[in-house]
């Protein structure tokens, strides 16, 4: 090889180290996640003191409305008077001045109208059984206009809850609570981004906020309407996990995905973002 070749070779080389990480840096997104201020924490704390929702609707109070009219509590008197009856035999004798002159005018007034029967109020039916809780197929947050599947996930090897590979689908940790269970936290995760995919479907659940909807269908076809009632966010290293994935307490949903700062060292971001939401009319 040449001094020339040999030069022109270590210029390209040296040249493809530099291009490399420019280039990288220009292909590479912009990281989604976010950074947001927590809101309503120590309600969401509250519900894992809560005491379950029971799925017996309550007796309902039986009501009779009071009635209009009474029946009346005596005979009617009638004003009009009788014919005079002639003594039955010669003995039967009336007293003198005991009979007179008939009144025409005179008319037994007309039995008045019986009165109604007492009116009654029905019980009201029983409010139905609210349907059981089936594992999660569908999630809807009209808010940030998602609409997307919901699979089924367990533990990964690192005993972490997994993820699904497609940014577009979240996750439904199946040894935990379904959502619409009488007690504990249904969680779901989802992706904030990924390198090839872009940004995933929890990429900004930090915009949601208390009162904004989420919906849930399940496999039986049966849509449970939650509202947010907080957002949180945390370092990893300090989640609450024995909250979160709590069985016990009030019933609610945990949506949760990665936030705060980029870390170029892991290729990860430092915190996590969980928003509580609450099954609507409970």
């Amino acid at each position: 090889m040449s001094r020339r070749q040999a030069a022109t070779g270590l210029a390209t080389g040296l040249a493809l180290m530099v291009a490399a990480p420019i280039v990288w840096w220009v292909t590479t997104p912009t990281p989604a996640g976010e950074t947001v201020s927590t809101v309503n924490a120590a309600a969401a704390v509250a519900l894992a003191s809560e005491a379950p929702a029971t799925s017996a609707p309550a007796a309902p109070t039986s009501a009779i409305a009071p009635t209009s009219a009474m029946a009346p509590s005596e005979a009617p008197v009638t004003s009009g008077a009788s014919e005079p009856v002639a003594p039955a035999s010669p003995n039967d004798t009336a007293a003198p001045n005991d009979t007179a002159a008939p009144d025409d005018s005179a008319a037994t007034e007309p039995a008045p109208a019986p009165a109604p029967e007492p009116a009654t109020v029905a019980e009201p039916a029983p409010a139905p059984a609210p349907a059981p809780a089936a594992p999660p197929s569908r999630i809807e947050l009209p808010t940030l206009g998602v609409d997307t599947d919901v699979v089924p996930v367990g533990v990964d090897d690192n005993g972490l809850m997994e993820i699904p590979r497609d940014v577009a689908t979240v996750g439904w940790y199946r040894f935990g609570p379904a959502p619409g269970s009488t007690a504990g936290s249904a969680v779901l995760s989802g992706h904030v981004d990924d390198y090839r995919q872009g940004v995933g479907v929890f990429g900004r659940i930090g915009d949601l906020g208390p009162g904004d909807p989420v919906r849930i269908v399940d496999d039986a076809g049966v849509t449970r309407e939650f509202s947010v009632l907080s957002r949180e966010q945390w370092s990893k290293g300090d989640v609450p996990l024995d909250r979160i994935f709590d069985r016990d307490g009030g019933s609610r949903l945990v949506l949760i995905t990665c936030g705060g700062s980029f870390n170029s060292s892991s290729l990860g971001y430092d915190d996590n973002i969980a928003i509580t939401a609450v099954p609507v009319g409970q």
